[in-house]
């Protein structure tokens, strides 16, 4: 049975960058080699093309690739149908080839939002069955690593076989149950840890019905967080974040995705929270509606994960 390790990623302010820093995307180069330095196990980057705009994430990643030596890179979460299936698997390939094997990809079929719609039929691409056209998309681009599709040979192919492990977000019922059919982890935005207990429960019963060990589907957690010397700035920062991120307010976010706002007490107890509910990897994400201070503050979040450990 395989043992998981507790580990901490964190969040690249991709979006951050274009919103406080004048679309200054070497900021995040730097962020993830601080990072690295300061000990996080991994750095992640957001997808979205019109509906939230940042930088593409794949190209981004593959900057920290040759910027960094030891943290995992990931995707939390990369829209796959924002590509081209082929087009997608060579991105990835070439991505875990340039990384040495550090890619863990984290996918998603996209929020049920105007913005989701926008932009997919910007691209052309049909959004009423996003959970069944992402899986096709994701099967099709692990039998493309494996060179399985008739007439065709991409290349080159990925650092490993079968291809870069791939997490799922989500939390429905449908995502539960696919997260433990047929992926390698899963990375959901579950709003509390109860919430987080509940879901894994359903993702270990489908792994056991689909004859897999549940033990070996990694468990993330993807966390949102703001801290301050009180409660009340932290709040007030968290709110002024959420609101210039997705244009709604914090109380509408918090149904459903996990958001704290308080000291850097608080959040190390919020950490333990997941941790007791199972979740192995935290990828957090800094809430403040600047980027001052940002590498400081993070290096401080690092510590909070790691202090109830």
């Amino acid at each position: 049975m395989p043992k998981h390790s507790h580990e901490t990623g964190l969040l690249l302010p991709s979006r951050e960058a274009l919103l406080w820093a004048d679309s200054d995307l070497a900021f995040l180069i730097e962020a993830a080699r601080h990072a690295e330095k300061a000990g996080f196990d991994s750095v992640w980057a957001g997808d979205s093309l019109l509906a939230r705009p940042r930088g593409e994430p794949l190209t981004l990643l593959a900057g920290v690739a040759g910027a960094t030596t030891r943290v995992s890179l990931g995707t939390a979460v990369l829209l796959p149908l924002l590509r081209h299936p082929l087009s997608l698997a060579h991105a990835l390939a070439t991505l875990d080839r340039i990384a040495k094997g550090r890619v863990i990809v984290g996918i998603g079929p996209g929020a049920e939002l105007p913005g989701t719609h926008a932009e997919l039929k910007a691209l052309g691409v049909p959004s009423d069955r996003r959970v069944s056209a992402m899986v096709s998309a994701v099967e099709r681009a692990r039998r493309l690593w494996r060179n399985e599709e008739p007439g065709l040979e991409l290349l080159p192919r990925p650092f490993r076989a079968d291809g870069p492990p791939i997490w799922v977000g989500g939390t429905g019922p449908r995502m539960l149950r696919l997260a433990g059919e047929k992926f390698d982890g899963w990375l959901p935005l579950s709003p509390t840890p109860a919430d987080y207990a509940s879901g894994l429960r359903a993702v270990h019963e489908a792994a056991e019905r689909a004859g897999r060990d549940p033990e070996s589907i990694a468990t993330g957690v993807y966390l949102t967080v703001a801290v301050a010397d009180n409660a009340g700035q932290a709040t007030a920062e968290r709110d002024a974040y959420v609101k210039a991120y997705y244009g709604v307010p914090a109380e509408v976010m918090a149904k459903t995705m996990a958001l704290h706002a308080g000291t850097i007490e608080s959040a190390a107890e919020w950490f333990a929270a997941y941790r007791a509910a199972g979740a192995h990897h935290l990828v957090v994400r800094l809430a403040h509606p600047r980027l001052s201070d940002y590498n400081e503050t993070v290096k401080e979040l690092l510590g909070a994960a790691r202090s109830q450990v």
